[in-house]
Order: structure tokens, then sequence, then C-alpha cells
């Protein structure tokens, strides 16, 4: 159950909008954390050099989902936002309260700069997400709701969200979180950490990927070296091309 001023804002699901890139699961007393990273239809990925563009792609890495894991695997990172949405689970025969949600921050540097790659819209979805602004030294969660699109975020509320809000689970209750981290002038690789209370006594809870961190990088402040569109609306001719608005 989640109490507080805002009563809605966690419990939040991207319908049509993306799929899980990887899963990773964190169990063990008293708190169980299933974790995805949601990939939006329509996507842009900061490349640190040319050669993490692939020479040839093949025919089953040409979708959005297909596409972002290729270049995730070879170095890439999510252009200034990263989506994840958690389910935690109290697997304890007491009640457990969440008193707040951080971000642990592994490594920060400069953004990637040397090309910046997007996978053009084909539809996407509004959603309501925990953000967390990554350039800050010591990100908090606010509430805030993607707009007409997955790349629009605005933040709502005039304090962090666990400044008034907690979430409680009844044993054996679960609850899905949206957590979206962004940065504008840094990189950042980064996950999360869930603070609880059971039963009197404080708790800390990491969640970090299976796969390694999580990686985002903001806008360079020189430019990107080269801008580039996976042109899918090709078909079989499809390749990485310059955005319409640089050709």
């Amino acid at each position: 159950m989640i109490e507080g001023i805002v009563g809605s804002v966690i419990g939040a699901v991207i319908i049509a909008a993306g799929v899980y890139l990887r899963r990773w699961v964190k169990r063990g007393d008293p708190l169980a954390v299933t974790g995805e990273v949601l990939v939006p239809k329509a996507w842009e990925m900061a490349l640190p050099s040319d050669d993490v563009l692939p020479q040839r792609v093949p025919q089953d890495k040409r979708t959005y989902a297909a596409m972002y894991r290729l270049l995730r695997q070879r170095g890439a990172a999510d252009f200034k936002a990263t989506t994840a949405r958690l389910l935690v689970e109290n697997r304890t025969e007491q009640p457990l309260t969440i008193t707040n949600i951080k971000v642990h921050k592994q490594q920060v540097g400069e953004p990637f700069s040397a090309v910046w790659v997007r996978y053009p819209p084909a539809g996407a979805a509004g959603a309501v997400v925990l953000d967390f602004l990554l350039d800050e030294p010591i990100p908090e969660a606010w509430a805030a709701a993607y707009e007409d699109s997955i790349g629009r975020l605005t933040r709502s509320g005039s304090r962090p969200y666990f400044d008034d809000n907690f979430i409680t689970l009844s044993p054996g209750e679960s609850q899905s979180l949206l957590i979206t981290g962004r940065a504008e002038s840094a990189r950042c690789s980064w996950w999360l950490v869930i603070e609880v209370v059971q039963g009197g006594k404080r708790r800390v809870v990491n969640v970090v990927p299976e796969g390694g961190a999580l990686l985002t990088s903001g806008a360079p402040a020189g430019g990107f070296g080269r801008q580039l569109e996976w042109s899918w609306y090709e078909g079989e001719d499809a390749s990485f091309v310059p955005p319409p608005w640089l050709t």
C-alpha cells in the first residue's frame, strides 16, 4: 500500500511503450526485488566512438529492442534517460515499509560525444514515474509523468517524493515501481538502493542489475561528432543515416 500525499504515483505501467532488455532478481530477507530495463520504441543513445557502430547489422538485430541491445552491449549509453521497472515483494510474515529509494552512482564522467544515434518513433505511450536527476550530487526521487511521449518528462510536487510518502507492504504483498534516471550534462553508471523499515529495524537493499550498472549519458558540451538514425522505414535497405533535419 502506498501512503502519503501522492497516492498513485508509483503504481505505474508502460502500455505498449517498450520491452525489457534484461531482468535481474534480488532475493532474500526482507525484500525481493525483480527489475527490468525498459526499451522505448523510439530511443536515443550516445556512443563513445565510431567503432561502437557495427559495420553490418544482422536481420535479427534490426528491431528497436534488438538494435538497442546490440549497441548497449558494444558500449553505448542511454542518451539523457534510463527507465527501469521494479517489482518489490515482502516475503516475510511482518509488514514492511519502504522509506526511501536512492541512486548509487558508481562512476561519473564526461558525456559520450562521438556519435548520437536514434531509432525513429513509430508510436509511444505515456507513463507515470519516479524521476532521479543524476547530475545532482545526491539524486532524490521526485514524482513525475510522461506527457505526450516517452521522451517528454515533467516533475510534479514541490518536494522529493519520499519527503511526504512511503510504501507499506503487507506480508506477501507486491508493488510495481517505475524509475527513471536522467542525465543532462554528465555520464553516470548507477543502480538503486532501497531503504526499508521492518519490526523497528532499518535495512538497506542494493538493487544491482545482473549485467552490471545502468549507464546514462547527458549532452556533451561541444556536441556530437556525428548524428545518425537507423532507417528502419527503408525495409531491407535500412542503415545508419543522418536524421532528416541534417539533410
